[in-house]
């Protein structure tokens, strides 16, 4: 199970008050509510700062920052606008 659902299902148990014995009994309306959860992730779509012509250090690491960010971005599952 991917860290999104886990998040996901600990935020559904802990709002609706479920049990994990609940959680299996509502396996359909969990199910549905996590691709709802998702369809809504799809549609996030983050813009980064353009990087910059690389012509010193500080530029260089202005530029090593877009693409660490970009990176965490991408591992919670949001799209970054190319």
């Amino acid at each position: 199970m991917d860290e999104s659902r886990k998040a996901f299902e600990q935020w559904f148990q802990s709002k609706y008050k479920c049990t994990m014995e609940t959680m299996k009994v509502m396996q359909i309306k969990v199910e549905l509510a996590w691709e709802a959860w998702q369809a809504s992730r799809e549609a996030i779509e983050i813009k980064l700062d353009d990087k910059v012509m690389v012509e010193d250090e500080f530029d260089k690491g202005h530029n090593c920052a877009i693409d660490y960010c970009a990176d965490v971005i991408r591992a919670a599952g949001i799209k970054v606008k190319e």
